[in-house]
This record gives C-alpha cells, structure tokens and sequence, in this order.
C-alpha cells in the first residue's frame, strides 16, 4: 500500500516534471538551433530540486523508488525528450558520486554543481604519486557546459594488463569544444571535452567493477537503503533511456490522434473514419502497451537483484527492444499523418529524430542487444557489463 507520503513525493515529482517538461518544449526551436537547451530550463530543474534527487537521504534527497523516477523521466520526455536526457542525467549522476569516499561524495554533493559523465574508457590514465595523470578526448558529454563535475573513463597505461578506471574532474579544469551537431537530441547540448595532463587525486577514482561486484561504497558510512546501493549498478543506472522513449511514444500517438481527428481528406472523408487511421492507432496503443509492459519487467528485476540474479544481456535486450518499440510507433505516427508532420519543429518530426537519437546511444543499439542475449540463451558469454 502506497503511504500519503509517497503519494504526495509522487506527486509532487510529476508536476516538477510537467513544468520542466513545458519549458522546454516552449523553448525547443531555440534548443534545436543553438544545440543546447537553455539557462531557463537549468535552472528550473535546479529549482524544482531535481538535480538533488538520486541522493542518500543523508544529504537531504527524498528517497524514491524506480518507478516512480522512471515516471518522473517519462513524464518530461512526452513534453521534450533533450530535457528528458538532462533531467534524467543531472539525477542520475548523483549515484556514481555515492560511491567515492565520504569526504569527496560530502564535497560534490555539498557543491551544488551539476554532474556529467562518460564512462567510456576513452583516456588514458598514468599513475602517479598519490592519484593519476589523465589525457583524454570525450565525445558526446551531455550537458557538459552547465556542469561542475564530470566523471570520466580510462584505461590505466602502466600496468602490464589494462586496467580500467573512472576519474572524478572538474570540468573548469578542461577545455569544452562546442561541437554538438546532431541529428536528434540537440538540445542535450553533448560536446566534447578535450583533457591534457591533469592531476586526478586517488579519492577522485572508482571502478565500475568493483561497484557491480559489491552494490555499495568500498568504505563507510554508507544509508543501506539508498536506490543505487544493494542494486545491479549498470542496469540500474541505465534505466532513464526506455522510460523517456517511453513519454516520447506517448506524444506521438497523441499528436497523431490529434491530427487524425481533425484531418479531411481530398474526397471529404473525415480521417478518423477510416479503417486505416483506426488500424494505426489500434496498432501504436498496442506496442506502447507492451513495451510498459517490459518497462515494468525491467523494474522489477531489478528491485530484486543485487547484481547477480539476472544476466545483463537480459536487461539490455529489453531496454533496446522498449526502445525499438517506441521507434517504430513515431515513425508510423508521422508517416501516417503526411507531409505536414515533416516541418521543421512540428512535435512529431522532433520526437522522431529524438527518438531514432536514444536509439543509437551505445546501450540501447537494438541489433547489439539481441545478439547478446540471444548468444546467452544459448550459454555463450554475452560480454555484456549492463
């Protein structure tokens, strides 16, 4: 049974959401223009408390479970889905932050800055006395320019075999190359950093191994009942990308209804009467209905895995499959409605670019994920982290 208290932090979450979420929808052909959402939006998301959400409850953050952040995502990415990516990110950084030693998660968490992060093992680490030597070019940082830190993979040069690393930065201390040009998500704002010999101490680093091996800090003290400790760490922390296709799916079929509705044909038939409109629609609330459902699978496997219990190709291949999904039901939504779907910020054309954008993230490639899973069906190592 849910208390009034977690109806009431639902609640509230879900209208910080809408407001962010209409923001920046207000604001999308200048997004889409200047490739970043705006000052406006950041700050909202900061006023609404969001970048503060996937705390432990020791500094403060109201402690939610997944369903109910995958609702707060879902719900901003059926207004605009590059706000989806940075709400969904600014919180979601907050986990890996958790896991540094007390002083430094006091330090960031106490800060106030945002957070970004890639974890791909892109640069190349020395160590050194009392830390690392770190040189590197990232690619695709989303909202780098409105952040404080950034977390950063690397791979460890000296040591016979590599070793893979994450590095805590920050970002005043690297350059940003403004080069974000996409085809979707352009208001996320992912540019490149370019990062030459920096000095990273010891306390600034992690490895994501040793996370997914123990699901919580390597030294005390730690809140057990913290969302992203006890869990599957990768799986957990890519949960946002299906839910926010999820809100994008849901817009597309409201716009197509929308437009059906009030769409004449040449011969004066009325759209909505005709068998191909009702066939579409019936068809897209079909495939939204599965792929919540499989949202819903995702959710609670991992509400009972602490890391082991399921192999990761699984989550993968379902997280790309609700993904394929919602794919499939904006481009049919467009493709149905004509050519007036196509203008430049029409919300179909938008969503679908974004849409087709998250699909093309490296953990969400469709072709990728069901390879793995099925090669573990069949008792072959998938290689696949989360």
């Amino acid at each position: 049974m849910v208390s009034t208290v977690q109806k009431n932090v639902y609640e509230s979450l879900m209208e910080s959401a809408k407001k962010i979420g209409k923001l920046a929808e207000s604001e999308r052909l200048i997004a889409d223009e200047k490739n970043t959402i705006s000052g406006n939006v950041i700050d909202l998301i900061k006023k609404e408390g969001i970048n503060k959400l996937i705390m432990p409850e020791e500094y403060g953050s109201v402690q939610i479970d997944f369903t109910t952040y995958t609702d707060m995502i879902k719900t901003v990415g059926f207004y605009n889905l590059s706000a989806s990516w940075l709400t969904y990110f600014y919180s979601l950084h907050n986990s890996w932050a958790a896991y540094l030693p007390k002083h430094r998660r006091d330090e960031i968490y106490h800060d106030g800055g945002l957070l970004a992060d890639i974890l791909a093992p892109l640069g190349r680490a020395k160590r050194v006395d009392g830390g690392y030597i770190l040189t590197g070019t990232y690619n695709f940082v989303s909202g780098i320019k409105h952040s404080k830190w950034c977390a950063v993979g690397a791979v460890v040069v000296d040591k016979e075999t590599p070793e893979q690393i994450v590095l805590v930065i920050d970002a005043d201390n690297v350059n940003i190359v403004e080069n974000w040009n996409s085809l979707g998500l352009r208001g996320s704002g992912s540019h490149t950093l370019v990062i030459e010999d920096l000095f990273i101490p010891n306390d600034l680093s992690f490895r994501i191994q040793d996370i997914q091996k123990k699901s919580k800090p390597l030294e005390g003290p730690f809140d057990s009942n913290y969302l992203y400790y006890n869990v599957h760490f990768l799986p957990a922390f890519y949960v946002g990308f299906p839910a926010m296709s999820i809100g994008g799916a849901e817009r597309a079929i409201e716009e197509f209804k929308k437009r059906t509705e009030n769409r004449i044909r040449i011969s004066g038939e009325p759209e909505k009467a005709s068998p191909r409109s009702q066939r579409v629609i019936a068809e897209m609330m079909m495939k939204l209905q599965a792929a919540k459902g499989l949202m819903r699978t995702y959710i609670e496997m991992l509400e009972e895995d602490t890391g082991h219990k399921y192999d990761p190709s699984e989550y993968k291949a379902i997280r790309a499959c609700i993904i394929q999904y919602c794919i499939d039901i904006a481009q049919r939504a467009l493709l149905t409605s004509g050519a007036a779907a196509l203008i430049k910020g029409h919300p179909l054309e938008m969503i679908v670019r974004d849409l087709l954008a998250i699909g093309t993230h490296v953990t969400s490639l469709y072709e990728d994920a069901v390879d793995a899973y099925g090669k573990m069906l069949f008792g072959y190592n998938s290689e696949v982290r989360g």
